[in-house]
Formats: structure tokens, C-alpha cells, sequence
């Protein structure tokens, strides 16, 4: 944390300057926390977490005093108020939990939209939705008599004007989306829907996901098929020189409704951005799957959404009831259910693991948190799930995938084969991350007679690291570089009217992408992925970042890493700081 450190130095020492009292060693330090708890991706710090205990500064340190000192101390700086008293940089609330404000302000918007929407239903009666039903042929359909989750989740999403769902690859997710928006045109044809995801890929994925999954609704799928998918901060107008959004409370958005796939990496201010937007009456629905890497950013707002909601448990008894009426269905009800699980549902029925069995057992083990089953999973010698700890042999596992990728001549054979296989990485540095794997994949082409010692060659798989809004390339785009009819070398991106090319000079910034890290691969699948873990122990050793890089495995994922640290790996899931989920009324671990 040697940049950290330099930081936090820098907003500790101008912090003191401004402060009128208190003890500036102690403010120092508190803020030095701070700046290393939301490096972690948290959004707040629990003085009681840290009573008692000190943190590395570059210099002596000393204890956190007990909370109650703590905190009279940080008041009488001048620089911490209570929770919504004034301006001041630090907020401190009522449990204790200090903030930076700006992150004060984005967990406030965020509460305060949530907890109006979740207030107020929508005026879609049972008898209306029973009808539209009824219309497009959707009836329950559960061969156990158990309620149909899909079926459940579109009621949910139509009764309220805020709803989420959740559910691990293959529960149907954006084929549930397609239902979904079905029932909305059925019901108002002339509905505004705007469909979006955090990255560029993502979206190209769920755009191509959508329409496949078109169901065959007279006068529907035509509507349905040109909902275009695009990336949050394109939808929001984002404005690099501003580094803001030309979307707001002034000028909301045209849409009657809004999704959001992949909100798991959604950073929480630009989610706040977007809820600020809204006009009134507009819908939202957020769908992704709780275990998957939060953001990169500070905070996990699905996660802390579902914490609340706890919806293993079954729905509230409002939701409960509506459903009853308008499908006939008996669902679970929870006990003393917080508001926000009368929105939100899980997704449980997989449709894609029978055809995965060790991918399955192991994501589904990992989802219900017992590690010794996953490992079970992992060591049962499935085909489509292999433990290799030699990166050699871990290497050859998934060379033929990739040497088929770097022989491919046309680009729409080029990009076609980016699906096929990757190697995924917890890091982008280090003796195996993105950059070094990187070196591997081309040192081994080389030994089969591919030129990749040259800067640009035939087959480099490029990712694109920034949004280039002149050429409309996002952040995540995966291309090619390939010789067009010319003859000439140029980088191509698929597009819905087919291969898009990109001439080399115009490139955004971009790298190599044989390997990526599990972050950059997050809303992709591939055919084939081998996951790379780090070398040693650190923090990037989590249960979250395997699960994820395990299930972009379309066919067969390889995992690289040694058992001894895979073992505690797999029972450790961060959990990030953050006052939502207590906000919206979770009941206590």
C-alpha cells in the first residue's frame, strides 16, 4: 500500500489543517483506515471493527481507542458530523460506522429511492397480469408442483417499480428477461425500454443473448429484437472531460422502464446516478448473480440487496399474496421479511449445469457455501472440470484451443474462435498474471510456427482497456487483428451488421488478451477457460473470484492453483462495509 500510504498521508495532513480540535495523530490514522478500507471496496468503517487495533501508516502506530473515545474525538475535530448534519468531509453515523461523505451520499440516494419504490406498487392488478398470462400462453410450468421461479420473478418485476433478481449462470436470467419484456409491450405496446450492462462486452453478450431467446409473440418479437443493449455510462451520457453524467434529476431519461443485467459489477455512485434519472413512474429491474466479484469500486449493492432480502428464504407476504392471485402459486413465505423481499427473487431451477456436471456441483457447492463439497467436485475427474496444479501441463490442457484461435485467417472466423477459450487470472501483475500468461500463450505459439514476436501478428486477441466514443469501442470489447480482402492487418469487432474493422492506428488503448484477469472476463463466456490463481497467499485468494472464473466455462473449465491454498480459499467471501443492507431493514447475522 505504498501509493495508499502517500495518499492517505496527503488527506490525513489536510484534514488536520482544517480541523478545529480533537487528537491529529488519531484523525491521521483514522483516515489513513479509511483510505485502506475502500482499496479493499469497502464503504465504510465500523469503529468497532478496529478498537484496539492499529494499521501499517509508514510509521509508528499506535492502537484505535475504544469506540466511544473514538468517536468524541472525531467530533471534536470539526471535520465528522452526525449522519445528515451539514457538510463536513467525514460522516459518522449512529452505529458507529464512519464515511467518507461522498460515500455518505451515494448509500443515502441509493436507501432513500429504494425504500419509496419498494412503498409504492405498481397499479397492475392480479386480474390484469392473470390476463396478459393467459395471452402469451405463460402458465406455471414446474414438473414437482414447486413454484416456477421465472414465472415468479416476472410477476415481482411487474408489481413493483423496482425489482431484483438473482441467480447463478444458468437459471435463465435473460431468458426470463425476454418474458418479461414480452408481458411489458403486451400490456403497452408503445412502451420506452432501455436495456444495459456495465461493460461493452456485456452488453454485445446480452444482446446476442437476447436474441436468441426471442419467443415467437405475435407482434412482439420484432419489438423485442430491436431493444439494443448498451453500456451503463453510454446510456447516462457519460462526459469524460466532466467525468460526469448529462442524465439526471434535470434531465431524466425517456424510458418507461430500464434493466440493468450483470449488476454485480455495477460501481454503487454510477447506480446512484442512474436511480437519480428515473423519471417517477419508470421501472427498474437489476439482475445478476450475488456471487460474482463485486465491482471494483467500493461497495456490493447486490449483494447487500439480497442480504436484506435473504430471498433463500422465500418472499414476503405481500409479494406471497399477489402472486397467489394473479398465477395461483404458493410460495415460501419469511418470517419478519424486510420490504425489499416483497421485490426480489432468486432463481433456482439451473438449466445449463446437466450438461456440466463438475462445473455444476462445483458452482452450486460453492453457492451454498460448502467448500468441501467443491473441492469434492473439483477432484472427481469430471471432463469438464479439471484440477491441474503444473502450469505446464495446465498450459497444454488448453493449447489446442488456442492455437486453433491463432490459425484462423478470416476475421469472422477470428472472431468467432474469441469464444472458444482464455486463460483468466486473479491479477493483471505478478508470475501469473494477465501480462506474464500472456508471454506463455505467445512463447508456446512461437514453438508451433505462429509470428507473434512481432508487435501486431494474425490472431492477437485484443481487449480494449478504455471507451473510445468517436469510434464507439467500450471498455472490455474483445477483437482481432486480421487481414481484410485488401491484404492489409487490421483489428476487427463483431457488430450486429457483422465484422466492423478498426484500423491499428486508431486504436483506443488495448492489450494483448490470450489471458485477461477474472474481472475483465466477468459478463463473457467462453468454451473452454483456464483459471490461473496466484503463486502464493494474499488477498486475492477468494472464493468469489474462482467462482466466477470457473463459470464463464461454456464446455470445460481447467483450474491452475495449488490445493493447500485452494482449500481456504474457497471458505473465504468478503464481505464489504457498507450501511445498506442495514438500511433497508436486514436482520442480523
Amino acid at each position: 500500500m505504498q501509493d495508499g500510504h502517500a495518499l492517505a498521508r496527503l488527506l490525513g495532513d489536510t484534514l488536520e489543517a482544517l480541523a478545529t480540535g480533537g487528537d491529529g495523530d488519531l484523525l491521521r490514522a483514522t483516515v489513513a483506515l479509511l483510505c485502506q478500507e475502500r482499496e479493499q471496496g469497502h464503504v465504510c468503517v465500523a469503529l468497532a471493527d478496529w478498537s484496539g487495533q492499529s494499521i501499517d501508516t509508514g510509521g509508528p502506530a499506535a492502537p484505535f481507542p475504544a469506540v466511544a473515545r473514538w468517536r468524541e474525538e472525531l467530533e471534536a475535530t470539526g471535520l465528522c458530523t452526525p449522519a445528515g448534519a451539514g457538510d463536513k468531509p467525514l460522516v459518522l453515523d449512529g452505529k458507529n460506522r464512519l464515511y467518507l461523505l461522498r460515500h455518505w451520499r451515494t448509500e443515502r440516494q441509493l436507501l432513500a429511492f429504494l425504500q419509496q419504490r419498494l412503498a409504492t406498487p405498481t397499479a397492475t392488478s392480479a386480474d390484469t397480469l392473470a390476463r396478459t398470462f393467459e395471452s402469451l400462453g405463460m402458465r406455471p410450468a414446474s414438473p414437482r408442483g414447486e413454484p416456477d421461479w421465472q414465472l415468479v420473478a416476472i410477476t415481482a418485476a411487474v408489481h413493483r417499480s423496482c425489482a431484483v433478481w438473482c441467480g447463478g449462470p444458468g437459471t435463465g436470467k435473460t431468458s426470463t428477461v425476454v418474458r418479461l419484456l414480452a408481458v411489458l409491450l403486451h400490456q403497452e405496446p408503445g412502451l420506452r425500454i432501455a436495456v444495459c450492462a456495465p461493460t461493452g462486452r456485456a452488453a454485445a453478450r446480452l444482446g446476442e443473448a437476447l436474441r436468441a431467446n426471442v419467443s415467437p409473440h405475435p407482434g412482439l418479437t420484432a419489438a423485442i429484437a430491436a431493444i439494443q443493449p448498451r453500456t451503463l455510462h453510454r446510456l447516462l451520457g457519460y462526459l469524460p472531460l466532466e467525468d460526469s453524467f448529462r442524465s439526471g434529476p434535470d434531465h431524466p431519461l425517456p424510458y418507461d422502464a430500464v434493466i440493468v443485467d450483470e449488476v454485480s459489477m455495477v460501481d454503487p455512485a454510477v447506480l446512484a446516478v442512474l436511480c437519480s434519472a428515473l423519471r417517477p413512474a419508470a421501472r427498474l429491474l437489476l439482475v445478476g448473480d450475488k456471487d460474482q466479484l463485486a465491482a471494483i469500486a467500493a461497495g456490493q449493492v447486490l449483494g447487500d440487496l439480497c442480504r436484506s432480502a435473504r430471498p433463500e428464504l422465500g418472499v414476503g407476504a405481500e409479494l406471497a399474496a399477489f402472486v397467489a392471485e394473479a398465477t395461483g402459486m404458493k410460495l415460501p413465505v419469511q418470517q419478519a421479511a424486510a420490504p425489499i423481499a416483497n421485490a426480489t427473487i432468486a432463481l433456482r431451477e439451473n438449466h445449463r449445469f446437466g450438461r456440466q456436471p463438475g462445473i455444476g456441483a462445483f458452482a452450486e457447492a460453492l453457492m451454498l457455501r460448502e467448500p468441501k463439497k467443491a473441492l469434492q467436485a473439483l477432484a472427481a475427474g469430471h471432463d469438464d472440470l479439471l484440477h491441474l496444479p503444473d502450469e505446464a501441463e495446465a498450459l497444454a490442457a488448453i493449447e489446442p484451443v488456442l492455437r486453433a484461435q491463432a490459425s484462423c485467417r478470416d476475421p469472422e472466423q477470428a472472431l468467432q474462435s474469441l469464444g472458444t477459450g482464455r486463460v483468466l487470472t486473479a491479477s493483471r501483475h505478478g508470475p501469473n498474471g494477465a501480462l506474464a500468461w500472456n508471454q506463455r500463450v505467445q512463447a508456446m505459439l512461437r514453438q508451433h510456427g505462429h509470428r507473434t514476436d512481432d508487435a501486431w501478428y494474425e490472431g492477437r486477441p485484443i481487449l480494449v482497456t478504455a471507451n473510445d466514443y468517436q469510434n464507439e469501442l467500450w471498455n472490455g470489447d474483445l477483437g482481432v487483428a486480421s487481414r481484410g480482402s485488401d491484404g492489409k492487418l487490421a483489428v476487427w469487432f463483431a457488430s450486429r451488421k457483422g465484422p466492423r474493422r478498426i484500423a491499428i492506428t486508431r486504436l483506443p488503448p488495448h492489450e494483448t488478451a490470450w489471458a485477461m484477469t477474472v474481472h475483465k472476463a466477468q459478463g463473457s463466456e467462453f468454451d473452454e477457460i483456464l483459471l490461473v490463481m496466484p503463486d502464493r497467499p494474499g488477498p486475492l485468494w477468494q472464493a468469489s473470484l474462482v467462482y466466477t472464473g470457473v463459470t464463464r466455462a461454456r464446455r470445460r473449465a481447467i483450474v491452475c492453483a495449488d490445493l493447500e491454498q485452494l482449500g481456504p480459499c474457497l471458505q473465504r467471501w468478503p464481505q464489504r462495509s457498507s450501511g445498506l443492507a442495514d438500511g433497508l431493514g436486514a436482520a442480523a447475522p
